[in-house]
């Protein structure tokens, strides 16, 4: 893994030395139970709001929602932009490392469908 990218996200190091296996690695980034949801959402409606989010993803509690946008905003798949507005108003992107797996999250969407319909 390059460098620059483990100093600018200090969790990586810590992850990456638990694997041997490079899957076991990607896994620990977007295999929890929300957060490839999470960014399959933000991929799929860039920009979007927290609200428009939540509406999205209705069986995930406030806590988690925020606390996995927070993990994945750590780990430079998306990005949260606040706006100095009245009311406050706050949008995720994703980063070009999380448009990076988008292919990858179509494809385990397909497999999804065509393994719930068999």
């Amino acid at each position: 893994m390059n460098r620059d990218i483990i100093e600018k996200f200090p969790n990586q190091r810590k992850r990456q030395k638990d694997f041997k296996c490079s899957i076991g690695f990607a896994m620990t980034v977007i295999g929890s139970k929300w957060r490839a949801i999470i960014l399959w959402h933000i991929l799929k409606n860039d920009p979007i709001r927290y609200g428009e989010l939540k509406k999205s993803i209705p069986n995930i509690s406030h806590k988690v929602l925020s606390q996995e946008l927070k993990s994945l905003e750590m780990d430079g798949l998306i990005e949260r932009i606040a706006y100095t507005t009245i009311p406050p108003k706050v949008e995720y992107i994703p980063t070009d490392r999380g448009k990076s797996l988008e292919n990858i999250l179509t494809e385990l969407c397909l497999w999804g469908k065509k393994y719930m319909n068999s």
